[in-house]
């Protein structure tokens, strides 16, 4: 009697254990009806423009799918935590959103310094750490199995727009103005390598701290020293601040930015200041009298939504919100860490089907997404492509 009894609570306790074990084994930040993920961005420092863009793009996107019931009945909720372009407020805002909220996955992080800063914490914790807003190449090196980056890196942009830029122009004398942090380096590395390649001189190297606004005693160096292309590694407000005080010393270089300065908010805000500025592109700046009919009402109805012109960091906000929706429908309705990664890796090339850009295609073996890029130039206040959009390989960049 007493094993009979024994061997009926043992089953029990099986039976038990294999049930109450699949709900414990259950990924945080997924239920039948749910799937929570997050994101830290600046919405109150020196790059809430894009931080509010971005936030606005990528909720316009999951407000699609949730709309339409979600993805295998599961609504997306996205919680969004301001880092104020702090690497410090960064770090607390991760925790944050790893131990209270308990996301699934991290989609978007904008800012290299703060990616940088938080991106560890998050693949420690074994969570995805998917598509941050910053082009720096430590998104994607070195390889880990969670981090994937849809950006073509700043360094590869920059290396690519000033050979084409010098090999038009025919101007050999540079001169770079960079962010003293993570993300000026990588525009300075970039400079730096791609001189040395083409046989290009860099006559003058100045920095500055993010937050500054005056930039007259670096503009003037670089004048002193002869440059006749300058290469700004600077955001929105520092582009047109140093444009700003070339015109005030009547001195009119060619100028190239990095990615960070393909903004509507450099032209808007620069006004005559930043008219002939070059820049690197990836994805088109939409207008609402784009010719493309499809982002054309994509940009009117975004502007409806929100009250607000749509920028280059609103689209790919968007882009990058419904490719991670389309990695979910691709995953399955079985959710985990694991069946995600594998089906990022397996998708075919994906292109957004109202915005278009650039293709994402990742493989086991590679977690860079993209390696296009094109360069833009402000004429009338207006941003313009130039150039194609060229899709690059390593070899190209020795």
């Amino acid at each position: 009697m007493n094993k009979l009894i024994t061997v009926g609570i043992a089953g029990i306790l099986a039976v038990a254990s294999s049930i109450f074990g699949a709900a414990f084994a259950a990924e945080p930040g997924v239920t039948d009806s749910e799937v929570k993920i997050g994101m830290h961005t600046d919405l109150s420092g020196p790059l809430v423009a894009w931080g509010i863009q971005e936030r606005a793009g990528m909720q316009m996107a999951f407000e699609e799918v949730n709309a339409a019931g979600g993805i295998y009945g599961r609504k997306i909720t996205f919680v969004i935590e301001d880092s104020a372009y702090d690497p410090k407020k960064a770090v607390l805002a991760t925790q944050k959103l790893l131990n209270r909220d308990k996301v699934f996955a991290f989609v978007g992080n904008l800012g290299t310094p703060l990616v940088v800063a938080t991106a560890p914490l998050i693949v420690r914790k074994g969570r995805p750490h998917l598509y941050p807003f910053t082009a720096a190449r430590e998104t994607y090196e070195p390889f880990h199995r969670l981090k994937f980056s849809t950006f073509t890196p700043y360094y590869h942009g920059i290396r690519l727009g000033l050979r084409m830029m010098a090999r038009e122009k025919g101007i050999t004398k540079i001169g770079i103005l960079y962010q003293d942090d993570d993300y000026g380096m990588n525009v300075y590395s970039g400079v730096k390598d791609e001189v040395a390649h083409s046989g290009l001189e860099l006559v003058s190297e100045t920095t500055y701290k993010r937050g500054a606004t005056d930039f007259s005693a670096q503009i003037a160096r670089m004048k002193a020293d002869g440059a006749n292309l300058v290469v700004l590694g600077t955001v929105v407000r520092e582009t047109v601040g140093a444009m700003a005080a070339a015109n005030a010393l009547g001195w009119h270089p060619v100028t190239l930015g990095a990615l960070p300065t393909y903004t509507l908010e450099t032209a808007t805000i620069g006004g005559e200041a930043v008219e002939g500025l070059f820049s690197v592109g990836q994805y088109p700046i939409p207008y609402a009298d784009d010719p493309d009919p499809k982002v054309a009402d994509w940009a009117r109805r975004f502007e409806e939504k929100y009250d607000m012109a749509a920028s280059a960091q609103s689209v790919i906000g968007y882009v990058i919100a419904s490719y991670f929706a389309e990695n979910l429908r691709q995953t399955g309705p079985d959710l985990t860490v694991d069946a995600l990664v594998k089906a990022i890796e397996d998708m075919p090339a994906w292109v957004e089907p109202t915005i278009g850009g650039a293709p994402i295609d990742f493989t086991a073996q590679d977690h860079l997404g993209s390696r296009s890029t094109f360069i833009a130039q402000i004429q009338s206040g207006r941003w313009n492509n130039v150039t194609e959009i060229y899709e690059f390989n390593e070899d190209d960049i020795e």
